[in-house]
């Protein structure tokens, strides 16, 4: 009976603990990272041959090289102060804007957006650093004017208008997917902030009416909704993404393919390594690892909600909110759209689909995060009293040796 008690007692424990929260992120990343990587090596191998001279790494090479720069950022920034993050707010946000007006003179389109520019043989897409910046901007400048945010003019000066020109670069570049989701970031900082709801209905109404013009402004938009909406094919080629998406999950079963073994990948399902990879993460690994996938996502939010609760730090809680929304919505939508629980909207799987910009700047994210849990009450003393790595190691040696 007392061992039986103890075990609920240690896990309360556990999860009461200051540094619950940062386990949570780390244990999360690994998992997205790793999966990420497996299903990329596989799912790119294909296109690659065919667009590399026949080089079926290069894909995955090229998404290696975005790890190790991501890694170098998490593992960084995870050890900065908050001071830091703070300081570096603005700077990202216009860099990021500078970078989205300059898409506009030396970008590339790719399927229909004009989103990315090239640099030395890479290709950089401003609006993932502007989810980031914007995520940390906003938690500076509301949290300095947060007894002041039931007045409409400091709710606009400086955040909303920010918030708004980032929108605004954004939708010019034809990129709605991504707009969506800085709606969200958006949205989060504002809420967290303590702005009363009625302002919400307000925005909502705008909004509202913003994204009925939006998607009446191009017809290929109309069709993909209306294809959705009735789930009537007139062409083939209309619901091809989302038909071979479906076959995919499908044909993984409860356990999947096994690694490597997706038929989808043989140039059935456009855009597998990317925007369709849970898709192909089905088809490998089944029902579990699409479930685990969910789990690690699951983990992120319930940190996040920690982070949000549990610090007294306004920053901390206005822009972790914020970043923690743009990382779990995001997820969402892919998912969502995967699933064909919403039109096809182009965003991909953060921590998991290929693409260097999203895969640095998420990583960016999920260290900035790791900074706020270590900041949480209590953390910082929980992480001074834990053992280090070294004397950890020479714990077990010693214990071998006299064993």
């Amino acid at each position: 009976m007392t061992a039986t008690a103890a075990r609920p007692e240690s896990t309360v424990s556990a999860w009461r603990s200051p540094l619950t929260s940062y386990y949570l992120l780390a244990s999360a990343t690994g998992i997205l990272v790793l999966v990420g990587l497996a299903v990329v090596l596989s799912s790119s191998s294909i296109a690659s041959i065919r667009t590399s001279e026949g080089n079926a790494y290069a894909g995955f090479l090229t998404q290696l090289i975005a790890l190790v720069v991501g890694m170098a950022a998490l593992i960084v920034g995870s050890r900065l102060p908050i001071t830091f993050w703070r300081r570096i707010a603005p700077l990202v946000l216009y860099a990021s804007m500078g970078l989205l007006v300059l898409v506009f003179f030396a970008g590339e389109a790719v399927g229909g957006n004009q989103a990315w520019i090239r640099i030395a043989g890479f290709s950089l897409q401003p609006s993932e650093i502007a989810k980031l910046g914007l995520a940390l901007y906003l938690g500076v400048v509301l949290s300095r004017f947060r007894d002041r945010l039931t007045n409409p003019k400091h709710i606009l000066m400086p955040g909303g208008l920010m918030a708004a020109i980032v929108l605004a670069l954004v939708l010019l570049g034809r990129d709605m997917g991504t707009a969506m989701v800085l709606v969200v970031v958006v949205a989060v900082a504002f809420w967290v902030a303590g702005v009363p709801a009625r302002f919400f209905g307000i925005a909502a109404a705008v909004g509202g009416a913003g994204i009925v013009a939006l998607i009446f402004s191009a017809q290929s938009r109309v069709d993909r909704i209306h294809q959705w909406a009735t789930g009537s094919c007139t062409d083939t080629a209309e619901c091809w993404q989302q038909t071979h998406g479906t076959w995919a999950l499908a044909s993984g079963g409860l356990w999947g393919l096994g690694p490597g073994m997706s038929r989808e990948k043989w140039g059935w399902l456009p855009a597998s390594d990317n925007d369709y990879i849970f898709a192909i993460i089905g088809e490998e690994f089944g029902l579990l690892g699409t479930l685990l996938i969910l789990a690690a996502f699951a983990m992120i939010l319930i940190a996040v909600t920690r982070i949000v609760t549990r610090s007294t730090d306004r920053f901390v809680q206005i822009a972790g909110g914020a970043i923690g929304a743009w990382i779990v919505v995001q997820a969402v939508i892919n998912i969502a759209v995967v699933l064909e629980f919403l039109p096809v909207t182009g965003v991909p799987l953060p921590l998991v689909s290929s693409g260097g910009s999203s895969l640095i700047m998420s990583l960016a994210a999920m260290g900035a995060l790791l900074a706020f849990a270590r900041n949480e009450p209590g953390a910082p003393e929980a992480l001074a009293a834990r053992p280090s790595v070294v004397r950890r190691s020479l714990a077990v040696l010693s214990r071998g040796r006299r064993g």
